[in-house]
């Protein structure tokens, strides 16, 4: 791969920028899609020793590095829901990062999400904004569209959102008081740090991902 340091990140990244948005009053979280558990860290330092954390993997290498050091309770191999078709556990918050971009329908697993949620639990993802300057400016300067091995071009990316789509993605699914908060600027890569005038023009295409998180009517 041409980039491995970065393919590593995908399953074993913390999501440090995620937790500030991480309900705090969530007393139990399943995290969909875990890879190597780095998440577990930042959920835990979050929500303290108190709170239960589960999750599931559908990588089998992946989910058992997972299960060791990384602070979950349980971690299930397999795709969710059916990872967990035996078990009628419910949870305070469900947790998607970098997941519903790869999936067809991913209305479907919200779907599946919320049948999983404690009354006014929280949904909350993070997914790719392919409204991103860098990715608007290969578009309309250079007519690229080029794939890669990561980023919000990964080839293995079946759906694309920006962030309004991605708020009426959740909303669609039933959440109610969907909010969703930019992370990762452009103005962190040295190339593109020359637009931070135009801050207040670009809008949401400042952000590589957005945090969207909606709550359980």
């Amino acid at each position: 791969m041409d980039h491995p340091d970065q393919q590593d990140l995908y399953v074993d990244d913390p999501r440090a920028e995620v937790g500030p948005h991480v309900p705090r009053a969530a007393r139990s979280v399943l995290d969909v899609g875990c890879g190597r558990g780095g998440f577990g860290l930042t959920l835990r330092d979050v929500l303290g020793s108190q709170a239960r954390l589960v999750a599931v993997e559908p990588v089998a290498s992946q989910a058992t590095l997972a299960r060791v050091g990384h602070g979950y309770d349980e971690v299930y191999t397999g795709y969710f829901p059916d990872a967990l078709a035996d078990s009628g556990e419910r949870f305070d918050l469900v947790t998607f990062n970098d997941v519903l971009e790869h999936v067809i329908d991913p209305a479907v697993l919200l779907t599946a999400a919320i049948e999983r949620l404690h009354p006014s639990g929280w949904v909350l993802a993070t997914i790719p904004n392919v409204r991103f300057l860098p990715v608007v400016l290969d578009l309309v300067r250079r007519d690229r569209w080029d794939y890669a091995d990561w980023g919000v071009l990964d080839r293995t990316h079946l759906r694309f959102f920006t962030r309004s789509t991605m708020v009426e993605l959740l909303e669609s699914a039933g959440l109610v008081d969907v909010r969703a908060a930019g992370v990762n600027s452009v103005f962190g890569l040295s190339r593109f740090r020359r637009y931070r005038p135009l801050a207040g023009r670009i809008g949401s295409a400042e952000f590589m991902q957005y945090v969207v998180v909606g709550r359980r009517a």
